[in-house]
């Protein structure tokens, strides 16, 4: 847990026990009446990020993902988390292909697509944003970028990426939105650069809470480069309460930056790109914001609550459930393992520490 310390407004039964202290001190229903008006004047927002989801598959590959949301309906995928999801205040993923029908594939290695009527799998699991700042957007060029785009908004769910901000407001707080693809195309400068006019914009538009998520990093490594580590810092400097990152498709550690949190991998987590990834452990990572009278935060808490991407361990059956017993322990010990160097304990209830 990180607090952040700031001035605590004054009430007035606060302001009249301080005036007459020098009578009495302030006891009973006075006291009472004090404490709860100091614990009304709090809200507490929860947040849920996961990394990578992608809903379709390339065809030349495979069509795993779309035989199985033929066979299991699209309330199949996410059923085994959604009651974490729809409990939560927000839950932010990372989107990372495309919804079309469009069949003039980019000329890369991979090219993600499903159909549109995908969006039910977060619809219906209480998935309300996502990021689309990643390198499968446009798998399908402009005309799946759009399609997907369409797609998201029929469904009403936000998305956030590049220059777009998605703002939703919670308890009467306002929380932004930005999502920046800082893959090798994407120079630090030009990231730093292009993410602190973001902040600055969406602090002009009187945004309390500021996430910002990022799609960079080296796939398969479970340690943060130098860039991802530059960028992180230069968004926490610029304003952004909380950073998220995803691509390498493994987990990375955990840190944190002048009380400021930082995940820098969130691994896959519905992956339809890949009918059996050699690592399947992934997370649902949980921020809870303590927000005072004054829309200001005063305290941020993290929790992670252990996952596999898949029900079998032999295949991906697309399936995220949540770990328990040996195998939860094992990832926690792994998590650990991997945020040492950033001073970061998980505790067994998944509760994330400083040192």
């Amino acid at each position: 847990m990180i607090i952040i310390k700031k001035l605590i407004p004054i009430t007035a039964i606060a302001l009249s026990a301080v005036l007459f202290a020098g009578s009495a001190p302030l006891t009973g229903a006075a006291r009472t009446a004090c404490a709860d008006d100091t614990k009304s004047q709090t809200s507490k927002i929860t947040v849920s990020f996961t990394g990578d989801c992608t809903l379709g598959s390339d065809s030349r590959y495979n069509t795993n993902f779309i035989s199985t949301c033929n066979s299991n309906g699209t309330d199949y995928f996410l059923k085994n988390v959604k009651n974490v999801f729809t409990k939560d205040d927000l839950t932010l993923v990372n989107f990372e292909g495309t919804l079309t029908e469009s069949t003039s594939r980019a000329n890369k290695t991979y090219t993600f697509k499903g159909s549109k009527s995908y969006t039910k799998i977060l619809t219906g699991s209480g998935v309300e944003a996502v990021n689309i700042a990643n390198n499968h957007t446009k798998d399908f060029g402009e005309t799946g970028y759009n399609d997907t785009i369409s797609a998201l908004k029929a469904a009403g769910i936000l998305y956030s990426g590049y220059s777009k901000i998605a703002y939703k407001r919670v308890k009467g707080i306002k929380i932004a939105m930005i999502g920046q693809s800082a893959l090798s195309a994407y120079s630090e400068s030009s990231v730093i650069s292009e993410t602190k006019k973001l902040i600055k914009q969406a602090r002009k538009k009187d945004a309390d809470i500021v996430i910002t998520s990022f799609h960079w990093g080296i796939e398969g490594d479970y340690y943060p480069n130098s860039k991802q580590k530059n960028i992180a810092k230069a968004a926490i400097d610029n304003g952004s309460d909380i950073v998220i990152g995803h691509h390498p498709h493994v987990l990375q550690g955990l840190s944190t930056y002048k009380g400021k949190y930082i995940a820098y991998s969130l691994g896959n987590f519905c992956f339809g790109g890949n009918s059996n990834p050699k690592d399947k452990d992934t997370m649902i990572l949980q921020a809870t914001f303590e927000v005072n009278s004054d829309n200001d935060i005063e305290d941020t808490s993290l929790k992670v609550i252990l996952c596999s991407l898949s029900g079998s361990s032999s295949r991906n059956d697309f399936q995220p459930r949540i770990l328990s017993g040996s195998e939860k322990t094992s990832l926690i010990k792994k998590l650990n393992g991997i945020s040492k160097d950033f001073s970061i304990k998980i505790k067994k209830n998944g509760l994330v520490t400083t040192s």
